[in-house]
């Protein structure tokens, strides 16, 4: 366990947000957002208070890091696909470009540097193109039985959380999910869709969560060994 009595290194964004919050991070960054006139003692205040809960998450995620360590880009190094592991190959061309070949999956590029965005890219890619066979039979289970649809799906890069749902019913779906069984990517958008009858995490958002998806709890753990961020 670390020392909670060590200083908690920590970055500050202030807006005209009207409470102090407070966001870790899966690679261990704290970021605390707070008003423009919060003082440095209301914001201590408010680390002190909430650093058991910054120190478990903190530790979590290094967890999870170590247990899943960030993969490299090179030939031999398994990827995941659709939950699937694959075998990378790296060769040198000029193509610039990844494809799926049986158990492989080959990248091609002039400078080996460039495999990581190759490969991020082609996951963007690749989510745009399978996502919606995933996504729509949910959508269309919402709105025939709830009477609610998202506004509409984005799918991008995101940091550290798998979707995301507007105040306005604009959901987001993190383009990295493609890495995860079509089972784990939905649920994260069952999730996102729950958030349209109850924008908070209250008990009767997860009373119907369980009512759509009962397991959803070993999906989010199968989830969190792929992917450590949230919702």
């Amino acid at each position: 366990m670390k020392d909670n009595s060590a200083p908690l290194k920590y970055s500050l964004i202030r807006s005209s947000r009207k409470s102090i919050g407070i966001i870790v991070h899966p690679d261990g960054r704290v970021v605390v957002r707070a008003p423009m006139r919060a003082s440095s003692s209301q914001i201590q205040q408010v680390l002190d208070r909430r650093m058991d809960w910054i120190i478990k998450h903190k530790n979590r995620y290094a967890e999870q890091m170590r247990l899943n360590p960030k993969r490299a880009f090179v030939s031999g190094e398994k990827h995941l696909f659709l939950g699937e592991e694959y075998v990378l190959r790296v060769k040198n061309g000029i193509a610039n470009r990844v494809t799926k070949n049986c158990e492989y999956i080959d990248i091609e590029c002039a400078d080996a540097n460039m495999a990581e965005l190759l490969m991020q890219q082609w996951y963007k890619s690749k989510a745009k193109e399978v996502f919606p066979n995933i996504v729509n039979p949910v959508i269309r289970r919402f709105r025939s039985v709830y009477n609610v649809a998202p506004a509409k799906i984005t799918v991008k890069s995101m940091k550290s959380r798998w979707g995301s749902c507007s105040s306005r019913g604009s959901v987001s779906l993190n383009s990295k999910l493609v890495q995860a069984p079509p089972r784990c990517i939905e649920y994260v958008i069952v999730h996102e869709l729950c958030h349209l009858i109850h924008f908070n995490h209250s008990k009767d958002f997860y009373t119907l969560l369980a009512e759509i998806i009962p397991d959803w709890k070993e999906r989010k753990k199968e989830l969190k060994r792929i992917l450590p961020y949230g919702c």
